[in-house]
């Protein structure tokens, strides 16, 4: 029954998610992709607010790994780019919470990734939402 629970975990886990972040000066787009095999696709749309037009867009792939109800990151980080736009979410640790609805059991579970830490300083404490 155990490793029934694990499974289903892991799957819960799995897929889309999402979150817009905005100050005075910037907007950004963060996709966070958790495949079942234990590997994640990161792509980042940052948007300068004070005037250009541009979008940089960065993405990073790596593994990460569940224990309990944290999930940790690993990626070889990456070089090269602006480091004020830097996408490296290696080393970074999120905890998950599956919220259940008690009004409404037929809606699927809110599934929600909070970062504690993270190199990305401006995702710490914000909710990556799960696309349904």
């Amino acid at each position: 029954m155990t490793g029934y629970a694990l499974h289903a975990q892991t799957q819960t886990l799995a897929g889309d998610y999402y979150l817009k972040w905005e100050c005075e000066s910037h907007q950004i787009e963060y996709k966070l992709s958790l495949h079942e095999d234990g590997t994640y696709d990161l792509n980042t749309y940052t948007k300068d607010l004070t005037g250009s037009a541009d979008v940089v867009h960065n993405d990073e792939t790596g593994r990460w790994t569940k224990l309990d109800k944290l999930l940790k990151f690993f990626s070889k980080v990456k070089k090269g780019f602006d480091e004020e736009y830097t996408t490296d979410l290696n080393g970074s640790i999120a905890r998950f919470i599956v919220a259940t609805s008690t009004d409404a059991p037929e809606e699927e579970n809110k599934t929600v990734l909070i970062f504690d830490s993270s190199k990305i300083y401006c995702i710490e404490g914000l909710e990556f939402v799960k696309i349904q």
